[in-house]
């Protein structure tokens, strides 16, 4: 799950991205391509989230999390 979730987001910011990829390590992961990056999240794993939870997912571990909590 992590390679895709690296790989989505990797897309997004047409950057590549590692495991320790954050909102704030990662220049380019501003509001709109963090909006961007959840709607992709949302498709790729067939999940919807809620705008409370997308404020906290600003890491790819809390994005991984967020997901697993979801399935």
């Amino acid at each position: 799950m992590t390679n895709k979730i690296i790989q989505i987001i990797s897309e997004v910011l047409e950057i590549e991205v590692d495991a320790n990829a954050s909102q704030a390590t990662c220049e380019k992961w501003d509001s709109l391509r963090h909006l961007n990056i959840m709607v992709a999240l949302e498709d790729a794993f067939d999940v919807s989230f809620e705008p409370e939870e997308m404020a906290e997912m600003k890491s790819v571990v809390a994005i991984e999390q967020m997901i697993q909590q979801k399935k």
